[in-house]
């Protein structure tokens, strides 16, 4: 007999991640294998998604044609709903259900519904606690908002159209004040970890991610689920193991094996004397050239430029005979005019793009880029770059390029279409970055076409975990002139 499926849906405490981290993020989704026996697990949760947004997603049609009768159906968002800076994400949970605006209506009409016409069984969850410092889940950490107390809004619309609630809230809420910030702490995920002593390697406790679960965490939150499970009339319990164990840290708090220390250091801009190629005239804007250059980036005589030759107007690229630089499949190196912005800023940068030269090369490119670090010391010959970044702009092959394209754990992608051709020596485009919160917008117009790409929650603060840097860059044998440069911070992210 086929074993009846329980699809989980959520944000990134639900979903499943892939992650260089310390203690790597977890949703809980992951962890309900580990409570639950004859039943088909299917985790269509995504990291960065609201109740509103996840219905644009394939794994949202995905769930649409294959849910059937007597499955199960796992809702948790709530997280994202909040981001009211965020108009492709955010619900209101202070309206009632019959508004179309309100995180209720966004449940029922996207969801529950759908669910209960299909003869599913919809089972709500509250959001997870934020871990908070002080101990106090009265406000945000506790999801209540100035558009209202989300946790709440589940439950009220659980008992309007009696469906089973689990009210993850208020357990991790009671658990996370019962353990204290110190111990709580040990369920989320932790970015980084530093060299004690005797070089044995220990969880840095500045980068611990207050919002997203560890394999721990996860666990444990997988463990309320099935309990709170038990204590319902929903079907689901009779699926739930019937003895259940509940995770220990000395067994389930274990660090990634294959995490490296980084050496880092936050760039000193204050102390930053630029050679003259990489000299600007406007406050906050520095130039620079790092990673696989072929020699000494900043000697001139490797033809790195990064430069504001008049107010508003940047040189940058690589200029000269040989051809040095590149955008590879395992390495980077570039000219980069920048900005180093801090981590919870919201801002928009845009540029217009001229092509001042090129050596129709492949591993060429330019445009705005948004990385997770930055460099300006000298770096040496073949030094490998490898670090997240997203870049609105240019990459090219040997007869093609790509439009968009993005640096993720050490993996370049290029998105589609594919160009078949190379840019030339005076052709112009338009260029523009955008993050609002946990959303970046890259847009590139070429040749009378705008190519743009959202991204979402993608990580930035792997390396460095409190600043971004944005600016434009070129590289082998290709030049630009950026003009009609405009940057604004447009506020301040709400975070994760």
């Amino acid at each position: 007999m086929k074993h009846p499926i329980l699809y989980v849906i959520g944000d990134s405490t639900v979903s499943s991640f892939n992650d260089p981290y310390y203690y790597p993020r977890y949703g809980y989704g992951t962890k309900l294998e580990c409570y639950f026996k004859n039943i088909e697990i299917v985790n269509l949760a995504l990291s960065g998604r609201s109740s509103k947004s996840f219905i644009e997603e394939e794994n949202y049609k995905k769930l649409m044609m294959n849910l059937k009768p007597n499955d199960f159906l796992m809702i948790g968002f709530g997280h994202n709903d909040e981001k009211s800076d965020d108009p492709l994400r955010f619900t209101d949970a202070s309206k009632p259900v019959e508004d179309k605006l309100s995180f209720s209506y966004s449940l029922y009409e996207h969801y529950i519904k759908p669910a209960l016409d299909k003869k599913a069984i919809p089972i709500l969850c509250t959001p997870i606690c934020r871990v908070d410092l002080k101990n106090d889940y009265t406000k945000n950490s506790g999801h209540i908002t100035p558009n209202g107390d989300y946790r709440e809004a589940i439950l009220n619309l659980g008992k309007q159209k009696n469906v089973t609630v689990l009210d993850l809230t208020l357990a991790t809420k009671h658990q996370y004040m019962k353990l204290g910030y110190l111990e709580a702490m040990k369920y989320h995920a932790t970015i980084a970890g530093k060299y004690e002593k005797d070089n044995h390697i220990v969880p840095d406790l500045a980068t611990v991610d207050t919002t997203h679960l560890n394999a721990y965490g996860a666990k444990y939150i997988a463990y309320l689920v099935a309990s709170l499970i038990k204590q319902t009339n929903c079907p689901l319990k009779e699926y739930t193991l019937d003895q259940l164990v509940e995770p220990r840290e000395e067994l389930d708090l274990v660090p990634n094996p294959a995490y490296k220390v980084r050496v880092y250091e936050t760039p000193k801009l204050e102390e930053y004397q630029p050679k003259e190629h990489f000299k600007t005239l406007t406050e906050g804007w520095y130039g620079t050239a790092f990673g696989d250059c072929g020699g000494m980036p900043d000697e001139e005589e490797h033809g790195f430029v990064a430069k504001e030759i008049n107010l508003g107007t940047f040189c940058v690229g690589q200029k000269g005979n040989a051809v040095k630089g590149k955008i590879s499949l395992i390495s980077d190196g570039l000219a980069f005019c920048f900005r180093k912005i801090d981590a919870t800023d919201n801002f928009i940068l845009s540029a217009k793009a001229k092509i001042l030269q090129t050596a129709l090369v492949k591993q060429a490119g330019f445009g705005l880029m948004l990385r997770d670090d930055c460099y300006i010391q000298q770096k040496a010959n073949n030094e490998i770059i490898t670090s997240n970044f997203l870049a609105a702009g240019l990459v090219t092959t040997d007869v093609t390029m790509s439009p968009i394209f993005y640096r993720e754990q050490a993996e370049l992608h290029k998105e589609e279409p594919l160009l078949d051709f190379l840019y030339q020596k005076d052709d112009v485009a338009d260029l523009r970055i955008e993050r609002v919160g946990q959303s970046m917008k890259m847009s590139l117009t070429y040749k009378g076409i705008c190519y743009s790409k959202n991204y979402v929650d993608f990580d930035l603060l792997a390396i460095d975990h409190n600043y971004m840097y944005v600016g434009m860059f070129a590289t082998r044998g290709t030049v630009v002139e950026f003009s009609d440069v405009d940057f604004k911070i447009t506020g301040k992210s709400q975070g994760a």
